[in-house]
């Protein structure tokens, strides 16, 4: 099978907001669908088996969506795709503008944000899928186009991989 051929897929990038056992944590995104228009509105996302952010998910039961433009800082997506929490001296959301809605973390200068409860939990062999009723949706002020993923791989993701190697080393990473 060429894995490729599903690059060709169109798929948005979004930022995932969650409560941890250390404050919050997040990440990276782009397996997020709606699957019902209806009362309530239901989202299926695949999250990686993996990734903190998914046991956390697994654990609340609740989390967030914040849906990324084309203008947003090539740092967010380094910053919550590069580095994880469960390593309990990161802090993602500190090292980003946001807010708080609803308890639960939305990066400020998103397209719109929605809040999650987990109604069904499948796991596969990569990743789990966790069925979630919109409990609430906010627009953001940002009139900017959504990103997809495919503009990430073919013009931003060098910028992604240059704004955490300045952030690394404005703060004393190896």
């Amino acid at each position: 099978m060429d894995s490729k051929a599903l690059y060709k897929m169109s798929y948005g990038l979004y930022v995932t907001g969650v409560s941890t056992q250390n404050g919050f944590g997040g990440s990276v995104v782009d397996s997020l669908s709606q699957i019902s228009s209806g009362d309530p509105c239901r989202l299926a996302l695949g999250s990686m088996n993996k990734n903190y952010t998914t046991e956390s998910i697994r654990q609340s039961g609740e989390f967030t969506v914040s849906v990324l433009g084309q203008d947003v800082d090539p740092f967010v997506i380094a910053n919550f795709g590069f580095q994880s929490a469960r390593d309990q001296s990161v802090h993602k959301w500190d090292n980003v503008k946001h807010e708080v809605k609803d308890g639960l973390p939305v990066l400020d200068g998103a397209l719109s944000y929605m809040r999650l409860g987990v109604e069904q939990v499948i796991v596969y062999d990569t990743h789990t899928l966790f069925i979630a009723q919109v409990k609430d949706a906010w627009l953001g002020a940002s009139e900017s186009v959504p990103l997809l993923y495919a503009s990430y791989l073919s013009t931003f993701k060098d910028e992604v991989f240059a704004a955490f190697a300045d952030w690394k080393k404005q703060n004393g990473i190896a």
